[in-house]
């Protein structure tokens, strides 16, 4: 092809062409990009944006949220803090933001009980709430305590050596009754034989795993309270009933005689448990306090519940399944357990937890929720897997804050770092002993190298 000099003139004038054009693209997309914003978060979990469920709690929020950052008139620090605080801006309704210097506002300062320079102050309807942490967690708590409506009183009952959310050691409740304060919700233990009336302002009454039995009366105001409406959170271990025989009748239920034991060997040691009475689950029903789990919770010593139940009073919903490769056992859990039939064991898969609930005539509907055992929410195991996730779902469910059943966020694996024993000493041994050789070695071939070059 021969090109002349008209065709020169139309080969620049393509190129004028194209790079006036390719100008006017990079100044739209600049002109997109600074009116218009578009996030992704490729994280695990989506940790560095709102989880789903937080931004179902701040759209069932249907009153304005004020954030108020007592910060100092920072320029910068004002316009980091808007972007960390924009995704809630976008997923509430009436969402603000406003700064103040607490320098030079010391009077709305205390009035909020700000104490120091940095806290961010959560307001909803006149309440407020101060957090040092601008953490999605932080908020996230903040706004269920903002959330719920009155004081939710969540009464233990105490007397019969039950688990005690006073309790600091292995067996208390302390951390799950801590997890609960943090979220709204009161914790006050009660002694029946001293106050004989569970008090009528009880959200939910919990009873945690009694070891000894009930007198008479302890057992009728029980059942007196659930036959009447209330909410109830009975947290069963295997063996007696311990008086409460008249509660199980009224909500038709039976437990399965024995122990639940697991026999899924490769599961258990990947989870890094051994004892088989401690019972791995990732079979979750569909009733809203499961319906979002998605990691494993730990049953130690449970007792399974006889199905079906709830009879033609209760609507019952399975919360928890064993797996295949399981069985109530009747027998001592000494020495090599295996499933006997003909001694009663009973084979899985086992339901460990069951929800009930029930219209009253006055159009309230009554919750209840029972488990096999009190020790998945002791402060050994609470935290182990989805443990304090489905205590703190069933407690929010009992106490009908519905929006708030699955606002736990979920935690990403890929921020700690986790090694065998063998995996450290293959580590240690590399970096300590392996590496300092080769580096020997190497040296000492180059200088060898270098010295025969030298002769």
């Amino acid at each position: 092809m021969q090109i002349s000099r008209t065709t020169r003139w139309h080969l620049r004038l393509n190129s004028l062409i194209f790079v006036a054009l390719f100008l006017v693209a990079v100044g739209l997309l600049a002109w997109l990009s600074h009116r218009y914003d578009f996030d992704q978060d490729w994280t695990y979990t989506h940790r560095n944006s709102l989880a789903p469920v937080t931004r179902k709690l701040i759209a069932g929020i249907r009153k304005p949220i004020h954030f108020i950052a007592f910060v100092s008139d920072d320029a910068a620090l004002h316009a980091r803090i808007r972007r960390q605080l924009a995704q809630y801006r976008r997923a509430g309704h009436d969402v603000t933001l406003s700064f103040v210097n607490p320098d030079l506002a010391p009077k709305r300062a205390q009035q909020y009980g700000v104490r120091h320079t940095g806290q961010l102050v959560i307001e909803i309807d006149g309440r407020s709430r101060v957090i040092d942490s601008l953490g999605q967690q932080s908020i996230a708590n903040a706004l269920m305590q903002l959330a719920r409506s009155g004081n939710r009183w969540v009464v233990f009952i105490e007397g019969q050596k039950e688990r005690s959310p006073l309790d600091d050691s292995s067996r208390g409740l302390s951390r799950l009754a801590t997890s609960l304060a943090q979220t709204g919700l009161h914790v006050q233990p009660i002694n029946l034989l001293r106050t004989p009336h569970i008090p009528e302002n009880t959200a939910v009454l919990v009873v945690a795993g009694p070891e000894t039995d009930f007198t008479p009366g302890e057992a009728t105001a029980i059942t007196q309270y659930v036959e009447k409406g209330g909410d109830l959170l009975w947290l069963h271990d295997p063996g007696s009933l311990h008086g409460l025989a008249a509660l199980a009748r009224t909500l038709d239920l039976r437990f399965v005689p024995g122990t639940v034991v697991d026999a899924n060997p490769e599961l258990r040691a990947m989870i890094g448990i051994q004892n088989p009475a401690v019972v791995p689950v990732l079979d979750y029903g569909q009733s809203p306090i499961t319906e979002h789990l998605q990691v494993q919770t730990l049953m130690p010593f449970t007792a399974a519940i006889a199905q079906p139940a709830g009879g033609k009073d209760w609507q019952a919903e399975p919360l928890l399944r064993s797996l295949p490769k399981s069985w109530s056992e009747t027998g001592p859990l000494q020495g090599d357990v295996k499933f006997d039939a003909a001694r009663g064991d009973t084979l899985g898969p086992l339901v460990l937890g069951e929800a009930f609930s029930r219209k009253r005539t006055d159009g309230h509907q009554q919750r209840i929720a029972v488990f096999g055992t009190s020790a998945f929410v002791s402060n050994a195991f609470i935290g182990r897997g989805a443990n304090l996730n489905l205590a703190t779902a069933t407690l929010n469910w009992l106490s009908h804050d519905d929006s708030l059943v699955q606002i736990h966020l979920p935690s990403a694996p890929d921020t700690r770092l986790v090694l065998s024993r063998g995996e450290g000493y293959a580590i240690a041994a590399g970096f300590l002993i392996l590496f300092p050789i080769g580096l020997l070695v190497s040296g000492t071939l180059v200088w060898m190298r270098r010295r025969r070059a030298a002769r």
